[in-house]
């Protein structure tokens, strides 16, 4: 681990950071207001993440993720696909599976990959094997994004990509974006 670089890293945050008020785009703006100011409930909680547990499940009941292909190993060692079932009274029932790429065609596409891998090269092999699986509307979430040099060096190579549109850097989350409504590519600094 590395605190210089993370208390580096969080001053940088710190500095850069905008509030609800500080972006120009009303996507950004109403994730602000509606993700990021939002008090976490503990009935929202729906995956038990290594780390950052509430902001994760924050974004799983904001966007209404409904299938998740959770990626916490290397090579491929511990993908999980799971899938998110809301029912009355906001009862949440989850379906877990060991998911096996090469049979994908049998789960229904995920709608947010979750990488939460300790070493960083695993997020760009991650980003590599899906990436071309995406689709406009899909999120991925990428965990200690500032944890070390390695790790902030592959959430910018990420984020440099080119079919990344919009992203978003909470500090500890990045959160990465492909609508086609996003006419340009824009990059995020919030506070949270």
């Amino acid at each position: 681990m590395s605190n210089k670089h993370q208390l580096q890293q969080y001053f940088k945050y710190r500095r850069k950071a905008k509030s609800r008020h500080g972006v120009h785009s009303p996507f950004v703006y109403e994730l602000t207001e509606k993700l990021l100011r939002k008090k976490p409930s503990a009935a929202n909680l729906v995956l038990a993440t290594s780390k950052h547990k509430k902001i994760v499940n924050k974004v799983l009941n904001y966007f209404q993720c409904k299938h998740i292909l959770w990626l916490a190993d290397a090579e491929g060692g511990t993908e999980t696909f799971i899938s998110i079932e809301r029912g009355a009274n906001n009862q949440i029932s989850l379906r877990t599976e060991r998911f096996n790429p090469e049979k994908r065609a049998s789960c229904p596409a995920p709608d947010l990959y979750l990488i939460d891998t300790t070493d960083p090269a695993d997020w760009l092999n991650a980003w590599e094997r899906y990436k071309h699986l995406l689709k406009p509307n899909d999120i991925v979430l990428i965990i200690a994004i500032h944890h070390s040099k390695a790790h902030t060096k592959s959430w910018e190579a990420i984020v440099a990509d080119e079919a990344v549109k919009l992203s978003v850097d909470l500090f500890k989350i990045g959160l990465l974006f492909f609508k086609d409504d996003f006419k340009e590519k824009q990059h995020f600094v919030l506070k949270h």
